[in-house]
C-alpha cells in the first residue's frame, strides 16, 4: 500500500511539474550587462512623443478648471471601476485549481471537491458524508478518496 501511495504521488508531482502553462522558452531574456550608472539608461519612446497624446494633453489645458475637476473625477471614476473589475476576475488558473483539487482530494475528500466544483454541490455532501462514515471504521477510508478522486477526475458525476 505504501509503495502504491509513493508510485502514485511520485507521478502527481511529474505531471503537476510537467502540466505547467509556462515554460522557459517563453520568459523574456534577461540582459546580460547592466548598464552603469553613469550612462542614462536608454527607454523606449515615451506617451509624450506620441503626437495623439500631444493633442489630448493641449486639449486637456485648454479646458476650463471646472471642467478639468469633472474630467479628473471621471477618470478617477473608470479606474476604480476598472481596479474593482480586476479585482473581482482573480481566479487561479484551471491547471492549478485541477492539482489542488486532486492534492485535497486525497487528504481531505470533501474539500477537493469543493474546490473542483466551486459550490456546494451533491457531490460535495455525498463526499462529505462518506468522509464522516469513514472516521467511524478507519479501514474504508479509500472510499470516500476514490468517491473524491472521480469527481475531480470527471469520471463521475451526481448531479
Amino acid at each position: 500500500m505504501k509503495k502504491i501511495t509513493t508510485q502514485f504521488l511520485s507521478l502527481l508531482f511529474v505531471v503537476s511539474v510537467s502540466a505547467s502553462s509556462v515554460s522557459a522558452a517563453s520568459l523574456p531574456a534577461v540582459a546580460s550587462e547592466p548598464t552603469p550608472a553613469s550612462q542614462p539608461a536608454t527607454t523606449p519612446a515615451t506617451a509624450e512623443s506620441d503626437p495623439q497624446v500631444k493633442s489630448a494633453l493641449e486639449d486637456f489645458k485648454n479646458l476650463s478648471k471646472s471642467e478639468k475637476k469633472s474630467r479628473l473625477r471621471e477618470a478617477k471614476k473608470a479606474f476604480k471601476a476598472f481596479k474593482a473589475e480586476r479585482r473581482g476576475k482573480r481566479e487561479m488558473d484551471d491547471d492549478v485549481r485541477l492539482v489542488l483539487a486532486v492534492i485535497f482530494a486525497i487528504l481531505i475528500p470533501p474539500l477537493g471537491v469543493w474546490i473542483k466544483e466551486k459550490e456546494l454541490t451533491l457531490n460535495t455532501l455525498v463526499s462529505l458524508l462518506l468522509c464522516i462514515l469513514a472516521f467511524i471504521t478507519f479501514a474504508l477510508w479509500l472510499i470516500p478518496v476514490i468517491f473524491s478522486l472521480l469527481v475531480v477526475f470527471d469520471v463521475i458525476s451526481l448531479a
